[in-house]
């Protein structure tokens, strides 16, 4: 296997790379450990909440459990997803117990179903995602380790489940909570299997890698996925689970390393009415997010939904609320603004048609303001790692920060250094979604440049004011 000028840089070239994706045991043993990382965590978090009179905020960063899943797993997901497309998915534990239940089904001659077409499009994920999103705002499900305990506990059930009951790696296709956001924010990734010589794949007469037959194997599968492998054109689906790597008998799948965004990738020009909504949800979510490093801002945001629930007597409520307006008012009236900018241009369409063509590339800027609040959270997080380590329930801890006996760790950068990158990566994230409408469509790519220069100038404006 050798360079390719047209897709990248085959890593599969550099021998210990390919020594470990060829093994056996590959990506089974990783798998295992972050079962047994993800199992630890879930029974540390146990009934476990924050002691009377100490703020559930700061209890989260000194308690492992919440610290390492929502301090700093949360935020390395997105910028994985980002730089590197769906390559957590390799390594996902819960992909691994969906895979294991699947097998025992199977061992046990249970009838297992089909995904259907309802399930595969994505609406579960979506409600799925909007509720845990809801959860975070109304029951601060990322604040108490025994919320967050039971929904690790709930997330690796469901995988069981599903993978007994239907087969074809359906949890990670149909049910997984964040298999849209790995698909909307991977589109761009630098890692990608991709297939080596065309003339190579159309002369194997085997088709290991895309036969039935060869799906139930443990060690080079057919594609889990359903995908087809020598056709692969887009990061999409692609867990980078290497299982057609290892079942190519020419030897010609490839690990590809190469530039963001790669022009050989195919383009949708509309996005699915799932991924439209998931990204209209998420740009409200990200929005929420950004404004919570800058007090201001965060007041202008909540003004509304904070004088409703004052108004009307709903105060036990006001997170839920807060919530309903993060992923539900708020982006449905911004892209109601931009629905209503593209049709300035002379669209056909209804403003909330026009939402499935600038969707793909709006996330794009999404991603990239999902990126600047990540790093905010994880160098603000990351100090308590030290601690949470050494007192993995935290009590000690946070009863020693609130007595003032143990100081309080300081960032690992200021956040006017994380306002910068932050900054830098919006406008990079512009480019790229500029260039990925006009590689989509470009007869029509112009008229979504208003969007994208809204959405992107927001996100600057926000994070330019993190002191």
């Amino acid at each position: 296997m050798s360079r390719s000028n047209d897709h990248g840089y085959n890593l599969l070239r550099i021998r210990a790379i390919r020594t470990i994706i060829s093994w056996a045991w590959f990506p089974y043993i990783i798998q295992i450990i972050m079962l047994m990382v993800f199992t630890a965590l879930a029974v540390n978090g146990w009934w476990r909440f924050a002691p009377e009179g100490v703020n559930d905020k700061l209890y989260a960063k000194t308690n492992i459990t919440n610290l390492l899943i929502w301090g700093l797993w949360w935020p390395a997901i997105v910028w994985i997803a980002v730089l590197f497309g769906r390559a957590w998915c390799m390594v996902c534990p819960l992909e691994l117990i969906a895979n294991g239940t699947e097998r025992l089904g199977r061992i046990l001659r249970m009838r297992q179903f089909i995904l259907n077409k309802w399930l595969r499009s994505g609406w579960l994920i979506l409600g799925i995602y909007a509720l845990i999103q809801l959860f975070i705002a109304g029951a601060h499900l990322h604040r108490i380790p025994a919320y967050t305990s039971i929904f690790l506990w709930s997330l690796l059930g469901i995988a069981g489940l599903v993978g007994f009951f239907f087969k074809d790696r359906a949890f990670c296709r149909g049910f997984c909570p964040v298999g849209i956001l790995l698909s909307s924010y991977g589109r761009g990734g630098m890692l990608a299997v991709r297939a080596g010589s065309g003339h190579a794949c159309r002369g194997c007469t085997g088709k290991d890698c895309i036969m039935a037959c060869n799906r139930a194997k443990l060690y080079g599968r057919s594609c889990p996925s359903l995908l087809n492998p020598p056709k692969l054109n887009s990061n999409r689906d692609c867990l980078v689970c290497g299982q057609c790597i290892k079942s190519c008998k020419p030897d010609n799948m490839q690990l590809i390393l190469r530039r963001p965004f790669h022009p050989a990738d195919i383009r949708d020009e509309y996005a699915s009415w799932p991924v439209t909504l998931f990204i209209l949800m998420v740009s409200g979510f990200v929005t929420g997010e950004l404004c919570s490093e800058w007090k201001t801002a965060q007041h202008i945001f909540l003004w509304l939904p904070e004088h409703f629930t004052g108004g009307v007597g709903l105060g036990k409520i006001s997170g839920w609320v807060e919530g309903m307006w993060m992923i539900g008012v708020y982006p449905v009236l911004l892209w109601a603004l931009f629905g209503i900018v593209y049709s300035i241009g002379g669209s056909d369409a209804s403003v909330i048609r026009n939402w499935r063509f600038f969707a793909l590339p709006i996330v794009v800027v999404v991603s990239a303001g999902h990126m600047a609040k990540g790093l905010a959270k994880f160098v603000s997080w990351a100090g308590f790692l030290p601690g949470a380590i050494k007192d993995p329930p935290g009590l000690h801890t946070i009863l020693g920060i609130s007595s003032k006996v143990i100081p309080l760790p300081a960032s690992l950068m200021s956040l006017s250094v994380v306002s910068f990158i932050g900054i830098t990566l919006v406008v990079v994230g512009m480019y790229f979604a500029y260039r990925e409408a006009r590689l989509s469509c470009p007869e029509k790519y112009r008229k979504i440049r208003a969007p994208i220069f809204l959405l992107g100038i927001l996100f600057i404006v926000i994070i330019s004011g993190w002191k």
